[in-house]
């Protein structure tokens, strides 16, 4: 069985065991003071950051800038859910009632682009004939939804991973496998299956001598997903393989309203100590969105690693949402994100 649960500990090394009375005094003072943070008067217009190795949010500060760094990665995380069926329902549904608000409403704002089109217009470009046939239908056969992007001018490679559909088995199998008997999902798969491809693929592009992969000698690697894509992300980074010389580590991962599961203890001890040296992650969410609460309370306990990697998280209340089920859409959430760049 997984223990990624883990990771956190992994992450910051063996510690000195305390006492039970001095964690219960730690959660009880944090609780006491919490409401008067200044976190909670958050805006629409505001974000709040947790900071690499802090346990609490940040004052909120404006918006837009963290907004117009975020939205391309979420364009991608978006780009690689939307495919399913129930992500363009999804993606139907936020249109309609964007249509259909009254005017004058904060819900009554121009369309939001399609992320696809939105990121070729950002001089983005899907990877053209990967994962080809052959992977494409391993990895799908767990729902394994994967797709690489690159660009050439800031040269970059992206790679998005799909997020979780409510009503399938093999999703519900890979969020669950904390509590699950040893089973093939697609965590192993991004492990055994395409992070081995996807190195030989890039390097094997980067030989090629074609002047189109010239600029992959000097992209930046990036992962991204929403939910269980988000977990996908962060095990990809861990998981890179590092025998091939001319491959980067991810530089960063951007992981929206991630799942806590990040499969860290399913990489080899050598290759995920290598990958997470000089690796970042961004854990983006919605406030209220349904995992806040357990990553805001682990927090507490455990903050988030300062360095080998840097996690940083980064609270939206673009939608504040009625339900923390709503609150996990990532076709909201993208477009809120949209709407708070401008």
């Amino acid at each position: 069985m997984s223990h990624d649960r883990d990771e956190s500990a992994a992450l910051h090394g063996p510690k000195t065991r305390a006492c039970s009375t001095l964690w219960w005094t730690r959660l009880l003072a944090a609780v006491a003071v919490l409401p008067g943070c200044t976190s909670f008067r958050q805006t629409a217009s505001e974000v709040a950051i947790r900071e690499p190795g802090d346990r609490l949010l940040s004052a909120p500060q404006p918006v837009q800038p963290e907004a117009r760094k975020d939205l391309e990665f979420a364009w991608l995380a978006e780009a690689a859910y939307g495919k399913t069926p129930h992500g363009e329902r999804a993606r139907a549904l936020l249109a309609q009632a964007r249509a259909k608000a009254p005017t004058g409403t904060e819900s009554a704002s121009p369309p939001c682009p399609d992320s696809e089109a939105a990121l070729k217009n950002a001089r983005w470009h899907p990877w053209p004939g990967f994962p080809d046939d052959g992977l494409r239908d391993r990895i799908t056969h767990y729902h394994l939804r994967i797709e690489v992007w690159y660009r050439q001018d800031p040269p970059a490679v992206a790679v998005a991973f799909g997020g979780t559909v409510i009503n399938n088995r093999n999703d519900w199998l890979s969020n669950l496998r904390w509590f699950l008997p040893a089973h093939k999902d697609e965590y192993s798969e991004t492990v055994q299956e395409f992070a081995p491809a996807f190195a030989k693929e890039y390097t094997n592009r980067l030989h090629s001598g074609g002047a189109q992969w010239g600029f992959l000698r000097d992209a930046k690697l990036y992962a991204a997903g929403h939910s269980l894509g988000g977990g996908l992300a962060q095990q990809f980074a861990y998981a890179l393989p590092t025998t091939f010389a001319d491959l980067p580590p991810v530089y960063q991962v951007y992981a929206f309203d991630p799942s806590p599961v990040t499969g860290f203890y399913s990489v080899d001890l050598a290759t995920r100590e290598k990958n997470r040296k000089s690796l970042s992650i961004d854990r983006v969410y919605e406030r209220g969105e349904i995992l806040a609460i357990a990553r805001s309370f682990t927090s507490l306990f455990v903050p988030p690693s300062a360095s080998s990697p840097t996690i940083r998280g980064v609270r939206y209340a673009l939608f504040y949402p009625n339900d923390p089920i709503s609150g996990h859409s990532m076709p909201h959430l993208v477009c809120r994100m949209y709407d708070a760049s401008r």
